[in-house]
């Protein structure tokens, strides 16, 4: 925000910037960049309460990390770093397969209400092939 403050020297308007003004230019660089801002904001809050349902869901089970890493075939330093550091960044697959491993199953509802299943909980049933590939 901005504030206009009367100056004694020369009762002039000047335009004081505020300390959240500054931290905000500092942060961001450009218009476009503050208009992401918020998008990124949301994924990251995505990614945190998708790792935090991974790490609950695991302890819920009784499962190691390395028990986990195994049912899922991934390396077990891998599920470890996925689970513990504050800024993993797991990729779909692993996650897909985590969650596959645990049996959660993850919807997702399509602007035209239609939904599909993004991760099953048993064994991949197989897909058909369109027209095209026949």
């Amino acid at each position: 925000m901005w504030h206009i403050c009367n100056t004694r020297a020369n009762l002039s308007f000047m335009a004081k910037k505020t300390e959240d003004d500054a931290a905000r230019e500092l942060l961001f660089r450009s218009e476009s960049e503050r208009e992401a801002h918020p998008m990124a904001v949301q994924a990251l809050l995505a990614r945190n309460a998708l790792l935090t349902a991974l790490e609950t869901s695991r302890a819920g089970q009784g499962l190691t990390k390395a028990e986990l890493a195994a049912r899922a075939g991934l390396e077990a330093s891998s599920v470890r770093r996925l689970l513990t550091s504050k800024t993993a960044n797991p990729t779909t697959e692993k996650a897909f397969r985590l969650m596959a491993a645990m049996g959660i199953k993850l919807e997702a509802t399509l602007p035209t209400g239609e939904r599909i299943e993004l991760v099953e909980t048993s064994a991949p049933r197989s897909r058909r092939r369109s027209a095209k590939a026949a």
